[in-house]
């Protein structure tokens, strides 16, 4: 099932069209990015096909919009940037759904969906950006010098100082890093932060930084952000190979990769390495069953593997000692002919082998019990199904279930001869028009040429001179234009610092750790009529409290109003007032919150604490107020005589 969509032209929107088998089954038109995703889910579609990604919108977009899909693949029908593109009109006529006219956004769903089913286009994979944040020593240190000592235990100290810092600023922001770092008799030596989110979105959290003795840069990782794979092409052997993964974290970083009979598939070392290129070496290889490691409790960049591979973790009772990691790196070098280049590589075979140890029992009753009643092509499954704690009767019965059979799809290329002539003779159009265009893109370009020559033949000649304004012009518009730059480089650095706060704030919302609330001018009815909620509350927020009428004051103690925000402190009379109705009063300088338009995103913890001191100075106001006991109990006689 396939969800074809193509963005209208001139609204932020799309035609939509879900094809069953190459039937449609339903179609939508202006479509919101949200209904699609929707849309998608509801209906279980194997893929959303459209003929350009970047009609979703730019990378993060695209991100984040396959992010919200539920195991559907994202397709783009017309080609890759590797193999080149093909329109989708040329695409519609090949599959007999159009004459090659342009399509309207309606026919290019259709299209997009059916030449998905076909087997046309490719399956886009999607990897997230990644920035290295590297923490560095600049002055070398020889064997000389008395004071060479304080320096080293200066800038040690310096860098373990600055790690603490910039750890403490990406937590505070909810922002996803591995922490790697080499320590030092008196500190840190060097460190560095994989980040796993782009660079721009760290301005404003960290920045580059150079001194005497330390060097701070901030650099993104040159990786991938797209790639394209032919959704016809069959899957690699391995890929449905099940590891055994051991991992040693750190400044340099090993890697081993186990089958489920013990042999070592992968086993590497280097600096730098981050879980995104983990990743990506694994899925090369196979899908990651365990991720090991040999020290307890296992670092925090091993756990985050299991999770998001969705694997099992193992981790030694205790850590494994040196001689034993020895030992296990021999047996292996001595029985597999594949041999550790550096401790690294040791301690991630160590971690692999370990795992791999302790299911061996398992393992073996497997293939005992497997061996007459389940395909060896099969073994592989019932092995990883008992790792995850199936029992052995459940896994062998589980494998020897005959999987459904798939459904297959159009061959709209594999018919006829007439179908195979057709064909040929939309290609055989398609060549011959795109000769012509070439062809008067040449002449043209020739044509250009020589005009080009005959003008440098008359500036030889003298007959043409070059005007060029005089020096103070040609000055006065450099500076103009230089100033220019600078006004607008400042401009767009102070435009990229506020777009990653309110991403920052937006990501916070989105997690629930905040919550929106619309500013009103001041106290009115309108604003009293649609306050807005949070944990059970009903809060306002308002520029000032300049007046408040009793009407409006009467008002907004019956529509249990639990909080006015503030932006400006009000008055003492303005305060009192508000306490009489037990109203708390909340200014935004008590607040941590980001302004994005008309909205405030205030963290919700600082919103309690607020608001649990402003009900105490509340109580402590009517505590300490016999006037107001007085009061009542005149207006109460009064009531009671009138």
């Amino acid at each position: 099932m396939i969800l074809g969509i193509d963005k209208l032209p001139s609204y932020d929107s799309f035609a939509a069209v879900i094809t069953d088998d190459g039937e449609i089954v339903h179609r939508g038109d202006a479509v919101s990015i949200d209904a699609i995703i929707k849309m998608a889910n509801s209906h279980k579609v194997d893929a959303i096909a459209l003929d350009n990604i970047f009609e979703i919108g730019d990378a993060s977009a695209i991100r984040h919009f396959v992010s919200r899909l539920y195991g559907a693949e994202l397709v783009q029908v017309t080609g890759s940037p590797a193999t080149g593109f093909i329109p989708l009109s040329v695409i519609g006529k090949r599959l007999g759904k159009s004459s090659g006219e342009k399509l309207a956004p309606s026919r290019s769903a259709e299209v997009c969906a059916i030449a998905a089913t076909a087997g046309i286009g490719y399956s886009v994979r999607i990897f997230d950006p990644e920035t290295r944040i590297t923490l560095s020593k600049r002055r070398k240190f020889g064997t000389g010098g008395m004071s060479a000592g304080r320096y080293q235990r200066s800038m040690q100290g310096a860098i373990l100082n600055l790690t603490h810092r910039i750890r403490s600023s990406l937590a505070s922001k909810g922002v996803d890093f591995d922490l790697a770092f080499k320590k030092g008799d008196h500190g840190i030596v060097g460190a560095t932060f994989n980040v796993y989110a782009p660079r721009t979105s760290l301005y404003g959290l960290v920045r580059p930084l150079r001194t005497s003795s330390i060097n701070v840069r901030v650099s993104p990782v040159q990786s991938k952000s797209f790639e394209f794979v032919p959704i016809g092409k069959a899957e690699a052997p391995s890929s449905k190979r099940y590891l055994i993964v051991g991992v040693d974290p750190g400044m340099v970083t090993g890697l081993a990769a186990l089958d489920l009979n013990g042999r070592i598939i992968h086993l590497s070392s280097g600096r730098g390495i981050t879980r995104g290129q983990i990743t990506r070496t694994i899925a090369d290889m196979g899908r990651a069953l365990v991720f090991a490691s040999d020290v307890n409790p296992p670092p925090f960049m091993v756990t985050k593997l299991a999770s998001s591979h969705s694997a099992l973790l193992f981790a030694p009772e205790q850590s494994i000692k040196t001689s034993e990691k020895s030992a296990i790196a021999e047996v292996y070098n001595s029985e597999q002919a594949i041999k550790a280049d550096d401790t690294h590589q040791r301690d991630s075979l160590a971690a692999a082998a370990k795992a791999f140890a302790s299911y061996r029992n398992k393992l073996e009753q497997s293939i005992s019990h497997a061996k007459n009643s389940v395909n060896p092509s099969q073994m592989d499954e019932v092995k990883a199904s008992v790792i995850r704690g199936m029992s052995i009767t459940d896994a062998i019965a589980q494998a020897a279930t005959p999987p459904p059979e798939p459904r297959e799809a159009p061959k709209p290329f594999r018919g006829s001869e007439r179908v195979h002539i057709k064909v040929l003779e939309a290609k055989l159009d398609d060549a011959r028009t795109e000769l012509a265009m070439l062809r008067g893109q040449l002449n043209s370009r020739d044509a250009e040429l020589e005009e080009l020559r005959n003008q440098l033949r008359l500036a030889k000649l003298g007959a043409i001179k070059p005007k060029l304004p005089d020096s103070y012009e040609f000055e006065r518009r450099i500076k103009s234009l230089s100033s220019e730059v600078l006004q607008l480089r400042a401009e767009l650095e102070g435009a990229r610092y506020v777009n990653s706060r309110h991403t920052a704030a937006i990501e916070r919302l989105a997690s629930g750790r905040c919550f929106a609330v619309k500013r009103s001018p001041s106290l009115s009815a309108t604003a009293i009529s649609s306050p807005d909620a949070f944990e059970n509350l009903s809060i306002i927020a308002v520029a000032n409290l300049e007046r408040l009428d009793d009407e409006i004051g009467v008002a907004t103690k019956k529509a249990g109003i639990s909080a006015v925000i503030t932006e400006s402190r009000p008055s003492e009379a303005m305060t009192a007032k508000m306490m009489e109705l037990e109203i708390p009063i909340i200014t935004l300088s008590d607040l941590e919150w980001e302004g994005i338009g008309r909205l405030l995103v205030i963290e919700g913890d600082s919103m309690l604490a607020a608001l649990a001191k402003s009900r105490s100075a509340i109580t402590e106001h009517f505590r300490s107020s016999p006037r107001r006991v007085r009061q009542l109990f005149e207006d109460y006689r009064k009531d009671r005589w009138r």
